[in-house]
C-alpha cells in the first residue's frame, strides 16, 4: 500500500511539474520576456525561450533545434529562403503565433497528424509566398484565430476559403496587397469573421465586393487602407455591426459623400480617415455618439467644427500633421477624452477649457509655435496630464 502510496505521490508530482513547464504565458507576461534572436545564444538556455525571431537572417532551412524550444510562444521566420517545415516543428506544442512570410514556401506541409499538433497556434502569417494554395490540413487546427495571405499573389482565392472556412475558430483575415480583381464571395463561408483587411488592392471592383461584405453578419472591422477609393457604396451601410472602419491612405476621399453612407452604422467606435488629403472635417462627424476613437492625422484639416462637442465618448483624437490654427472651446465637451494628438499644427494657444477635460491624461502640443507662456498655460490647464512638447518636422 505504502509503495501504491508513493508512485501516486509521485504521478501528482510529475503532472504538477508538466502542466508548470507547459503553462502559457499571458501576453503581459510575454511582454517582460527577451527576444531571442541568435539562435546559438537561444540553445544554450532552450527552457527559457519563450520568443524567438529569425527574420531577415538568409536562412535556407528551419534548423531541426527548432524541437527543443519547449515553452516557445512566439516564433518569427520571416524573410528568409525556407520552403519547408521540419518534423521537428511538431514539438513546440506552445507555439500561438508562427510567422512564416516572405519566404519560398509553394506549399507548407504542417503535419496535424496529431491533434496536440499546433495545438495552440492562434495567428498564422504565411503572405509573400509563392503559394498557389492552401494546405487542407489547416482546416483541422482547432484554435486558429487569425491568418494572413497578405502578398500570396499567386494564390487560388477560390480554392483557399475550402479549408479556412471549416476552421472553426478562424475570425481574422488578411487579405490585404493581393491585387484582387473583387472580394471573394467565398469569404462570406468563413462561419464568425468579425475582422477583414482588404487594403492595398485599388483595382478591386467595389461596387460588387461591397455587397458581397454587406451579407457577412458578423463582420466588425474592416480595413480599406491604400485602395483609391473616393466614395463608398450604399452597401455599407447594411454591414450593421462593424465597429472600425479604417481608410487611411485614400487620398482622393469625398469625405462629406463616406459620411453620409456611413451614417446608419450606429455601433461605429472607431473611424480612421489619416492620409487622405482632407481639407476639411465635416460638422456630419458628429452624427456618431458611440464613436471612441477618430483619426484624422496628416491632413490639411484648417479647423474642427463645433458638431465634436457631440462626440462625447470619443477617447482617442489625434488630429497631428495638419493646418489647425486653433482648438475650439468646445472641445470641453469631450469628457472620455484622455488622449489627445495636435502635434505639427500651427497652434499658438489652447483654450483654456481644456482644463475641464478630467479624463486627459496624454496630450501631444506643438512645441515650435507655442511661445514659453502659453506652453506655461498649458501646464496649468492640465496639472495631471502627461505634456508633450513635440518639434515640428516635415512628414
Amino acid at each position: 500500500m505504502k509503495h501504491l502510496f508513493l508512485l501516486f505521490t509521485v504521478f501528482i508530482f510529475s503532472t504538477a511539474i508538466i502542466s508548470a513547464q507547459s503553462r502559457l504565458l499571458s501576453e503581459e507576461e510575454l511582454a517582460e520576456e527577451t527576444v531571442y534572436t541568435n539562435l546559438e545564444k537561444a540553445l544554450k538556455k532552450p527552457a527559457e525561450v519563450y520568443i524567438l525571431d529569425l527574420s531577415g537572417q538568409g536562412l535556407d532551412r528551419i534548423p531541426r533545434d527548432i524541437g527543443r524550444f519547449r515553452k516557445l510562444q512566439i516564433l518569427k521566420l520571416s524573410n528568409n529562403n525556407f520552403g519547408e517545415l521540419p518534423r521537428e516543428m511538431t514539438r513546440l506544442r506552445n507555439l500561438q503565433v508562427l510567422y512564416l512570410d516572405s519566404n519560398n514556401f509553394n506549399t507548407i506541409n504542417f503535419d496535424m497528424s496529431n491533434p496536440m499538433y499546433y495545438g495552440n497556434l492562434e495567428r498564422l502569417y504565411i503572405g509573400s509566398n509563392p503559394l498557389r494554395e492552401i494546405p487542407e490540413e489547416l482546416s483541422k487546427m482547432q484554435e486558429l484565430i487569425f491568418i494572413s495571405l497578405s502578398g500570396d499573389l499567386s494564390l487560388d482565392m477560390n480554392q483557399a476559403f475550402v479549408p479556412l472556412s471549416a476552421i472553426p475558430t478562424l475570425q481574422e483575415v488578411d487579405l490585404s496587397y493581393l491585387k484582387l480583381d473583387t472580394v471573394p464571395m467565398e469569404v462570406g463561408n468563413v462561419q464568425g469573421l468579425s475582422y477583414l483587411d482588404l487594403s492595398g488592392n485599388p483595382s478591386c471592383a467595389w461596387d460588387t465586393s461591397f455587397r458581397y461584405l454587406a451579407q457577412i453578419s458578423s463582420l466588425e472591422s474592416l480595413i480599406l487602407k491604400d485602395n483609391k477609393l473616393r466614395s463608398l457604396t450604399e452597401d455599407i451601410a447594411k454591414i450593421k455591426r462593424l465597429t472600425t472602419l479604417d481608410l487611411a491612405n485614400n487620398d482622393r476621399l469625398n469625405i462629406n459623400q463616406v459620411l453620409r453612407a456611413i451614417k446608419p452604422l450606429t455601433k461605429l467606435e472607431v473611424l480612421n480617415f489619416s492620409y487622405c488629403g482632407l481639407k476639411e472635417l465635416p460638422g456630419s462627424i458628429g452624427n456618431f455618439p458611440v464613436l471612441k476613437e477618430l483619426y484624422i492625422s496628416h491632413n490639411e484639416i484648417g479647423s474642427l467644427p463645433d458638431e465634436i462637442q457631440k462626440l462625447e465618448e470619443v477617447e482617442v483624437l489625434d488630429a497631428s500633421y495638419n493646418e489647425l490654427y486653433e482648438i475650439p472651446s468646445v472641445i470641453s465637451y469631450m469628457q472620455s477624452l484622455e488622449r489627445l494628438l495636435l502635434s505639427n499644427n500651427p497652434l499658438e494657444y489652447l483654450p483654456s477649457d481644456i482644463s475641464e477635460l478630467g479624463e486627459l491624461t496624454y496630450i501631444e502640443i506643438p512645441k515650435n509655435t507655442m511661445d514659453k507662456t502659453e506652453r506655461k498655460n498649458v501646464k496649468k490647464y492640465l496639472p495631471d496630464a502627461e505634456i508633450v512638447f513635440v518639434e515640428d518636422d516635415d512628414n
